[in-house]
């Protein structure tokens, strides 16, 4: 039993989903030559990591995100065609919990567009997982395709720093839950199995996760965060590929409870990204450690006399030596393989915000409950 509830009520979640709907998407994914991911937020990130995990593997998919400079038009409307005589079936892949994130309805209406004013219906897939289905993308993915309902968005999130572990924080149950379904269907996947294993998949990764959310929250590693990030600067978050996508999705999260006293958190490489001063903290997601960017990043944030923490997949790396606290949870990855490394390490740094808030409360400081609410209605 993790001792952070959250993390078991997303396996709940999950085992409750209806197996029909999951069959109907998992042979969308299988038949499809394209995948198209959309999302926003944290919710894009969680369908990213596993998406980079569907083109990395044997036989892998073809994954073309929206925002590549190299996606063939202004809009799905036009690349759809191009895309379809490419590759084949094409498959707009969504992640939304709310139903009603911006980007993905625009791309879901321009794709309906296409199809509608001529394209062949059965070359086209739209497949959404969301807690709302009799929402606009809801309607559409029933019309054009298939979609997962996975329970997450509560009705009246909880405000109370001490209720937090229960349900989580900002999209919790449904962002990391959406990001566990997708790596054990692209595990399924690789394996070239039916349907049916993938709850027996769902397990073995659950297992995976709360035994390491358990290691994390109860390691050196994690209350050197915590002191480190209650401190009165900025934090600073690093990785490359999926590491950069679950740096991001942390970054949110802790970016929220940062902001609330008066600091800033940055991702390493944005536009928008100062040096680090004196005392500044960085923390490190990368599977190898020898990443060569990350760790010249590593060694200028000690020069300019920063903390770094590193969550590695393998021990005795370069980012580990260059760490002042570093938690490695070692990965098994083999090539052409889905490696769960970056869902897992999603998953041990949700607790962070959440630690946090209680350790700002301690101290007198309450979150502002209108930060947690408008990241709720707006983002996701």
């Amino acid at each position: 039993m993790s001792t952070i509830a959250y993390v078991s009520k997303i396996f709940d979640n999950l085992t409750n989903v209806d197996s029909q709907q999951i069959e109907a998407v998992y042979h969308d994914l299988r038949s499809a030559g394209v995948i198209i991911p959309a999302g926003e937020g944290r919710s894009k990130g969680a369908l990213s990591i596993a998406c980079s995990e569907l083109a990395k593997m044997s036989h892998g998919k073809v994954i073309i995100d929206r925002g590549d400079v190299g996606f063939p038009g202004r809009d799905l409307e036009q690349a759809a065609p191009v895309l379809s005589k490419r590759y084949g079936q094409v498959c707009l892949l969504i992640n939304s919990g709310s139903g009603r994130s911006m980007m993905p309805l625009i791309d879901a209406q321009k794709l309906g567009y296409h199809i509608v004013s001529g394209g062949n219906a059965r070359d086209f897939r739209m497949d959404l997982i969301t807690s709302e289905p009799d929402s606009p993308l809801g309607k559409l993915s029933g019309k054009y395709g298939n979609l997962i309902e996975l329970k997450g968005r509560e009705a009246d999130p909880p405000t109370e720093a001490r209720e937090f572990r229960n349900v989580g924080i900002m999209e919790d149950l449904f962002t990391l839950g959406s990001g566990l379904l997708f790596q054990s269907m692209a595990e399924a996947m690789v394996e070239e199995t039916a349907v049916e294993k993938i709850p027996k998949i769902q397990q073995g990764l659950f297992s995976q996760v709360e035994e390491v959310v358990n290691k994390v929250i109860s390691s050196e590693f994690f209350s050197f965060l915590l002191e480190t990030l209650e401190e009165r600067r900025c934090c600073f978050l690093a990785g490359l590929g999926s590491s950069q996508e679950v740096a991001r999705m942390t970054a949110v999260r802790i970016g929220h409870v940062k902001r609330a006293i008066g600091d800033q958190v940055y991702v390493a490489g944005d536009t928008n990204t100062p040096p680090p001063r004196p005392g500044d903290t960085l923390l490190v997601v990368s599977n190898s450690g020898e990443t060569e960017v990350v760790a010249a990043w590593c060694r200028n944030f000690k020069k300019m006399g920063g903390k770094i923490a590193s969550y590695l997949g393998t021990p005795k790396s370069t980012i580990e030596s260059l760490s002042d606290f570093c938690f490695v949870d070692k990965s098994n990855a083999k090539a052409g393989i889905p490696n769960s490394f970056y869902i897992k390490a999603a998953f041990a740094l949700s607790p962070l915000p959440i630690y946090l808030i209680e350790r700002v409360e301690e101290r007198g400081l309450r979150l502002p409950e209108y930060i947690i609410r408008w990241h709720r209605s707006v983002i996701s």
